[in-house]
């Protein structure tokens, strides 16, 4: 994961299994810490996430985050975009290229 506003390197990472929440299915959150954008965090079972949450800390509330005046509490991931059929195949979900975010500076 990289920081959804401006892709630099996150620091801090934290992975943390949540355990099998869901029948035999492991749920993780994944955390890190932009020096410049703070901390971010999403959850993956067993695809990648749809979206990537700025939060006060790990495990945090929500919290927004203005990027040329406009609110931002979420951040939609490539795997959000790609079509139904696409996302019910089977995946590895950590591979990068489906947590890459949309930029949101003009």
């Amino acid at each position: 994961m990289r920081c959804p506003v401006c892709d630099g390197a996150l620091q801090d990472v934290l992975i943390r299994d949540l355990g099998g929440i869901t029948a035999d299915i492991t749920w993780q959150l994944h955390a890190g810490r932009c020096g410049e954008h703070g901390w971010f965090q999403t959850e993956v079972v067993s695809r990648p996430p749809r979206e990537i949450f700025a939060v006060t800390r790990p495990f945090g509330a929500a919290r927004r985050i203005v990027v040329d005046g406009r609110e931002h509490f979420s951040f939609s991931t490539s795997w959000n975009d790609l079509p139904l059929q696409e996302r019910r195949q089977n995946v590895d979900p950590l591979e990068a290229t489906y947590w890459q975010t949309k930029p949101v500076s003009s």
